[in-house]
């Protein structure tokens, strides 16, 4: 189910909590996100971010050698298409990955 609030501390901000298809480099690093039918392309610096809080939700992984189990990246669907900021999180309980949320990039 997908929630459409505006997160007040970061604009155009939307939260969501949807299951995401995402494939990974070797080193464990956001390569692609499957959303809505299309490829988002991970660029740039893909960063660990805070886990989504206490429960089922993981902040596993802040070691040498582990794997982040939240991300934040940007990405696109090609070349001409609009960038987007991802938010990402594994969810131990469901054992997946969520979308968490999504902004659009200015500039």
């Amino acid at each position: 189910m997908t929630v459409q609030t505006i997160d007040a501390n970061h604009a155009g901000r939307r939260r969501l909590d949807e299951p995401a298809t995402i494939r990974f480099t070797p080193s464990g690093r956001p390569i692609a996100l499957r959303w809505h039918g299309s490829i988002w392309q991970a660029f740039g610096e893909s960063v660990p971010s805070p886990g989504a809080g206490s429960g089922a939700w993981t902040d596993a992984g802040r070691g040498p050698g582990t794997t982040a189990s939240a991300w934040l990246f940007t990405a696109q669907t090609g070349p001409v298409s609009p960038v987007l900021e991802f938010r990402i999180a594994f969810d131990t309980r469901r054992e997946e990955w969520r979308l968490l949320s999504v902004r659009p990039v200015e500039g």
